[in-house]
């Protein structure tokens, strides 16, 4: 029985986003091999843990195949002789099952099964279990702290000349970009806040998304820091900064599943914070029926252990519940997001985005000390009024090679569909989530230009035949979806001026 064998290797012209090796049937069985066996592929310049699969005829026998992007970042290439192996069953896969029998994990136990994710011995299906397990079971506070810190261990840390770098971070589930105004408005007071964001995964837009409308987002951490020091601010994309490559893995994995288990959501987030140099965080957890915190009594559960891991990993935390119930701000979608916070900027009006805004860059002020408690929003809000708020963006955007300064230099889209009102009524509700996927039906976030454009706010008095919202859109067909489903899923509930009708 043969365990070792060199092969050719053969570079498959697809991205995968996932080490998976590929053997034909009879070079498998000659090494003992089967579907989802882990099994090591060395070469000249480095070595890789995978995950295999077999075919009668893609891959020649003798050979072994890795997709191209795996190829690219280990520095394979096509044709190169290679070592491969299969490698024993790893320790964590038992530790998974621990976990889904419901039984506490150890400290050590939590950094072998993030090392393993990290080295890719785990497959795909085992992950899965475990974020299930986590789902169903739960982490204990020890487990999540354990979590945090191994998450934070595996991947690399931005260290800063400063004392204190502050930061702020929502749970999602909500339109309006609040960190777009509050990276100018506490950096403008002179600290340091390198906004790391992510790209949209199932809202309109990611803060990522709508800050490359403006500039650059895509940074390498020396670049990052540069920019920081010169302007005190960025926002800038963590895909390209390797902050915590096993977060990352399990993100993919999670929203796949469509589970946020607390345990890995508060590791996920803090592990982040502390890999890019926090020292003073708010979080903002919306709290509505639509988004990920239901009730104001899960909200204070949450925010408790944000704070108390938080201080584990040595940042200064406080948790603010906003409301998840209604859109923040009228704009959904990346263009049309950053151009709400240029508007905000501009001081061309004050809404409950900017209010938000407002709020969380006050807390900041209040948790790193420049003021007495309660006064931190009266700062920020003079901070954004006076322009020393949209000055400071400026600066920050031409440090990260933007090419837009104003919101009138954001173009809209090529098509625009008006809905109107087809009643007397006042708006009771505006549903988050549906106009988030008329956003995204409409093209949003990959359409930069497309999304919804709201023109009346919660309570406002309608008339029939009122202008009630706008959906953006560059392509007609994904423009006509969109209207579908706006047509069958009514986003907007009013409550009807008329009590009864007697004859």
């Amino acid at each position: 029985m043969v365990y070792t064998k060199s092969l050719k290797l053969k570079v498959i012209d697809i991205d995968a986003n996932y080490p998976v090796a590929v053997l034909n049937h009879h070079t498998a069985k000659a090494l003992s091999m089967k579907p989802l066996d882990r099994l090591q592929i060395k070469g000249k310049k480095s070595k890789a843990t995978c995950i295999l699969d077999t075919t009668e005829t893609y891959v020649d026998d003798g050979n072994v195949g890795i997709f191209g992007d795996m190829a690219k970042e280990l520095g394979f290439t096509n044709g190169e002789q290679v070592e491969v192996n299969l490698m024993a069953h790893p320790d964590s896969v038992d530790y998974i099952i621990k976990k889904i029998r419901n039984q506490p994990l150890t400290d050590q136990q939590i950094h072998r099964i993030v090392e393993d994710v990290l080295q890719n011995n785990l497959s795909e299906i085992e992950i899965s279990a475990f974020l299930t397990a986590a789902y169903i079971n739960g982490l204990n506070l020890e487990e999540t702290i354990s979590f945090s810190k191994a998450l934070t261990d595996t991947g690399k840390i931005v260290k800063f000349d400063r004392k204190e770098i502050l930061d702020k971070h929502s749970i999602g589930g909500i339109n309006g970009r609040v960190s777009m105004l509050i990276v100018p408005i506490i950096s403008a007071m002179g600290y340091w806040i390198p906004k790391t964001a992510s790209r949209s995964i199932s809202s309109a837009a990611g803060t990522a998304d709508c800050m490359e409308v403006l500039g650059k987002v895509s940074f390498t951490i020396d670049e990052l820091k540069k920019i920081v020091k010169e302007t005190g601010g960025i926002v800038a994309w963590n895909g390209r900064l390797d902050l915590s490559p096993v977060d990352d893995k399990l993100i993919k994995i999670r929203h796949g599943l469509g589970l946020d288990p607390e345990g890995i959501l508060i590791a996920s987030i803090l592990s982040k914070k502390k890999s890019a140099g926090s020292t003073h965080l708010v979080i903002d957890v919306p709290v509505g029926s639509e988004v990920k915190i239901h009730t104001k009594e899960d909200g204070e559960r949450l925010a408790k252990k944000f704070v108390i891991i938080g201080h584990e990993l040595g940042i200064k935390t406080r948790v603010l519940l906003t409301d998840g119930e209604s859109p923040c701000g009228k704009y959904f979608g990346a263009a049309l997001e950053a151009k709400g916070a240029l508007e905000i900027l501009e001081n061309k009006y004050f809404d409950n985005l900017s209010e938000k805004a407002c709020r969380v860059a006050g807390e900041l002020f209040e948790l790193v000390g420049r003021v007495k408690e309660g006064e931190g929003y009266a700062l920020a809000k003079e901070v954004l009024s006076s322009g020393k708020a949209l000055l400071k963006f400026k600066e920050i955007v031409n440090a990260q090679g933007g090419t837009i300064f104003s919101s009138q230099e954001i173009t809209k889209a090529k098509l625009i569909k008006q809905i109107f009102a087809e009643n007397d009524g006042k708006i009771e509700h505006m549903s988050v989530s549906k106009f988030t996927e008329i956003a995204r039906l409409a093209g949003a976030p990959f359409d930069k230009l497309s999304g919804v454009v709201l023109m009346k706010d919660v309570g406002a008095t309608i008339k029939n035949g009122e202008l009630v919202y706008e959906i953006h859109a560059e392509n007609p067909d994904k423009l006509e979806q969109a209207c579908d489903f706006a047509k069958k899923n009514n986003p907007i509930v009013f409550e009807s001026m008329i009590l009864e009708e007697i004859e």
